[in-house]
């Protein structure tokens, strides 16, 4: 199997990019209106406490009074449950260029918004799952920032990694398919799977370590036993056996992702694992220096006899 030594800098390259990319600042702002509900203050302002000094959160009360907006700021959340002054403060953010998110606690006292569009929608909700879920798929859909986001605050994680692992699913899916040649697509398709592990350690807000190489090395494992089995399947699969690559470089992928989204989740501490590779490379190493050490006595013993004949 050759080793496409390309696609390794490539996966490395991307690696930086990813931490850049989480590391990107972010700006939100959020208004407050007088009248907005204790469920809603306190679900957003639980929400968005930043997980690194990227991001800032600037809080304002909404009033009758003119508006002042940030130029750098990302988007803006008003906090309503209805007022004789929320359209004309929420278009004034509008037109400064801003995607504006009016949150409610129902529909019914914003009804100047009948839709959402690109900049402008309505998040109506009393549960704060259904809020919170809905306001992280409104906010990745009018970012670029969506790896610096999920990574500052927790609650858009699972959206932004669902939207990860499809796209890297449905691109192995397509390179399955399309790459006829046995074994072409191996290397590929576990190249997309290291950037996928990259992106989602990023979303997560893992960094750049030691730990991303044992899971790397994980996923090498699951590629080759993966390749095993659709070699297998393939063989009786005949004319069909695209499809079965497709399927399997697809599904493959996918569990691949949940997999690595459990295990961020979880927070898994490496610090055993690093202290036993620690502990057997000592070993090792000074294994290696005795046998070194003996047989440089052996050699001196050696050279002594010699001398001495």
């Amino acid at each position: 199997m050759n080793i496409p030594f390309d696609k390794v800098v490539s996966t490395f390259k991307l690696g930086a990019s990813v931490q850049g990319d989480a590391d990107t600042p972010v700006r939100v702002a959020v208004f407050v209106d007088e009248n907005a509900t204790p469920f809603l203050i306190e679900t957003i302002r639980d929400a968005f406490v930043p997980r690194t000094t990227a991001a800032l959160v600037r809080v304002a009360r909404l009033s009758a009074e003119p508006l002042t907006v940030k130029p750098d700021t990302d988007v803006a959340l008003v906090l309503s449950c209805g007022s004789s002054y929320l359209q004309e403060q929420v278009q004034s953010i509008v037109i400064a260029g801003i995607p504006t998110a009016i949150i409610s606690e129902s529909s019914v006292e914003v009804p100047f918004v009948q839709q959402d569009n690109r900049m402008l929608g309505l998040i109506a909700a009393t549960d704060e799952v259904h809020l919170l879920d809905t306001l992280a798929r409104w906010i990745l859909d009018r970012t670029e920032k969506s790896t610096a986001f999920a990574a500052n605050f927790p609650f858009m994680r699972i959206a932004a990694a669902n939207r990860i692992i499809s796209s890297a699913a449905m691109g192995n899916m397509v390179t399955g398919a399309l790459f006829f040649i046995p074994g072409a697509d191996f290397p590929v398709m576990t190249a997309a799977q290291m950037g996928m592990m990259l992106q989602l350690a990023a979303v997560f807000g893992k960094p750049l370590r030691i730990e991303r190489g044992y899971e790397a090395a994980a996923i090498f494992a699951a590629a080759l036993a993966m390749r095993a089995v659709t070699r297998e399947l393939v063989k009786h699969a005949g004319h069909a056996g695209f499809a079965v690559k497709a399927l399997m470089g697809g599904a493959g992928t996918y569990g691949v992702g949940r997999a690595l989204c459990a295990l961020y989740e979880r927070d898994v501490d490496y610090t055993r694992v690093n202290e036993a590779i620690r502990t057997a490379y000592m070993y090792v190493k000074d294994a290696v220096g005795a046998v070194k050490d003996m047989r440089d006595g052996q050699s001196s013993a050696s050279t002594s006899v010699v001398l001495a004949d």
